[in-house]
């Protein structure tokens, strides 16, 4: 297992290395700005203020970023300083900051992470901030008359650009991570779950409502389910009978790993499921509030989830301490991430469905719905790293055991 924090020390010849790259990236701020290009000076401006946070915290100017580090991040900004790829070089500029930004707080707060979570990290961050980049654009186009994007399809294919900025980055840091000398290798065991297990916070009812509640609306979708197959509508059947599924979920724990998922939180996966369920049979475009109630209620537990892994890798690894702001900061930046990729799902469904004929199994309703389904995931997020991560702990602690390939770098 490696530490992050090793990456940063005291080397005289690095330090002039990074000191370099830093003051080429100043110039590139220059030139951006000069050319009108002020979406890219402030880029460029973020990663030089990044670069120059430690030597300035440990007031000492040869402790330094890594100065092939920080060129491998640098990369970016100069092909497209001179004039190369400008649908993907800014997400790969994003990517660089999440690094950076990750190595910074490794070495200048409390909070520790190994490389192959600052990798993982990386991804999640430069998805997250395209979401947030759509919604922004979105909101100024309708706000202010500026006409950033042209249509669903090219907001759609920059999405997916991120994406696949965020994993092609995430593989380059972390085979730099596997071949760093730089890199300390720890050796931490792994904690026993049920030294840290703990019971779910209890929802609103006792367990007996919550069982019965849970039952019938696993009813109601084996009904939808069972109606779909009658029909032979497969879009229809995949809509409920795949959330039908998910309901089992907590039983299957159960048996599989012990793990006796609380009763409320159970209700809680099955009311998610049906909600999802009910809007395929047109309840999504009679009730316009609809679609965003579902998308608020499922990225709630998509942002409990998020909140498990991060405890749970916490819980394996001694070289890994986040606070309370980070953890609730992944929680959101995990379902804006995991929302981007949902929105890729149904445009590629779309697209498949366009080239084989048929209707889409997830359908896409323009660039309003993108946007709105962008803006409602982060609202269930808020709502869940703001007041209900509680419920999430026991989750997490049967989880503790199972990321090591989220805390290893071998």
């Amino acid at each position: 297992m490696g530490s992050l924090q090793s990456l940063i020390g005291p080397h005289r010849l690095d330090a002039l290395g990074a000191w370099a790259v830093t003051g080429i990236l100043i110039g590139g701020v220059g030139r951006f700005a000069a050319g009108g290009h002020f979406d890219w000076a402030v880029l460029t401006a973020l990663l030089v203020a990044i670069a120059v946070t430690v030597p300035f915290a440990t007031r000492d100017l040869e402790t330094t970023v890594p100065a092939e580090l920080l060129g491998l991040v640098a990369v970016p900004v100069l092909v497209r300083a001179v004039g190369g790829f400008p649908q993907v070089t800014p997400f790969l500029v994003i990517a660089g900051v999440a690094l950076l930004l990750a190595v910074v707080l490794d070495a200048c707060t409390s909070l520790t992470m190994t490389p192959r979570f600052a990798t993982v990290f990386v991804v999640i961050v430069t998805m997250a901030v395209a979401g947030v980049w759509a919604v922004g654009i979105y909101a100024a186009d309708t706000l202010l008359g500026t006409a950033f994007l042209d249509g669903q399809t090219e907001l759609m294919w920059d999405l997916v650009t991120a994406a696949a900025a965020g994993l092609v980055a995430g593989v380059v840091f972390e085979l730099y991570f596997e071949r760093s000398t730089r890199i300390a290798r720890l050796r931490v065991s792994g904690a026993d779950a049920s030294e840290f297990d703990q019971p779910d916070a209890s929802l609103p009812g006792n367990g007996t409502h919550h069982r019965i509640a849970a039952r019938a609306l696993q009813a109601v979708l084996g009904v939808l389910s069972a109606f779909a197959l009658a029909q032979g509508n497969v879009t229809l059947f995949v809509n409920s009978g795949g959330p039908l599924a998910i309901t089992f979920l907590p039983a299957l724990f159960r048996r599989e790993y012990g793990y006796g998922m609380n009763t409320g939180l159970v209700l809680w996966i099955t009311v998610a499921s049906t909600l999802h369920a009910a809007g395929a049979f047109e309840l999504y475009g009679a009730f316009g509030w609809y679609d965003s109630l579902t998308h608020a209620v499922s990225a709630s537990l998509v942002a409990g989830v998020g909140y498990a892994i991060a405890r749970a890798v916490e819980r394996h690894s001694g070289a890994v301490d986040f606070n309370r702001e980070f953890r609730a900061t992944f929680v959101v930046l995990f379902v804006l991430a995991v929302g981007v990729g949902w929105e890729i799902l149904e445009f590629a469904s779309g697209g498949i469905a366009s080239m084989v004929g048929g209707e889409a199994v997830l359908a896409q309703y323009g660039t309003s719905d993108i946007v709105n389904d962008l803006v409602f995931n982060t609202i269930g997020a808020l709502i869940v790293a703001g007041w209900s991560t509680a419920h999430f702990e026991g989750l997490a602690a049967r989880l503790s055991g199972r990321v090591g390939r989220l805390t290893s770098s071998e």
